[in-house]
């Protein structure tokens, strides 16, 4: 079976100072999917990082954006009457209580990361495989 992709463009997750980068596709799954559940538009800020930006960032030195597998996400906070950011990241943890995944939410962005070792499987920007 393929999943076709429908809120997600490979231009959203490369790095803003090279423009390079690559991500993971279990990642862009799950995103897809929470984009879908959400009912609105979600935004990357940050998905694939270089070395160079990710220590301008501040980003952990085994960050697993260096790997594709990671991206900061956000909502527009009032987008829909009684919605905010506090129920985008209540939604976003509901839907990945799975094994080693991050998903850490801050003040305006919620982090979310695939396992290590998923890096392997690439997103090229078109349907995946399930």
């Amino acid at each position: 079976m393929i999943y076709e992709v429908r809120y997600f463009k490979t231009r959203e997750f490369v790095c803003p100072c090279c423009g390079e980068g690559r991500t993971a596709r279990l990642l862009v799954l799950y995103l897809d999917l929470l984009r879908a559940a959400w009912g609105e538009a979600v935004t990357v800020n940050s998905g694939w990082r270089c070395e160079a930006h990710n220590t301008a960032v501040g980003g952990s030195k085994n960050s697993r954006h260096k790997t594709g597998c990671a991206a900061d996400v956000r909502v527009r906070s009032g987008a829909r009457t009684g919605v905010d950011h506090a129920t985008f990241v209540a939604l976003a943890m509901r839907l990945c209580r799975l094994p080693d995944w991050e998903v850490r939410a801050y003040d305006s962005f919620i982090h979310i990361a695939t396992p290590r070792g998923e890096e392997a499987q690439i997103w090229d920007g078109n349907g995946i495989t399930l």
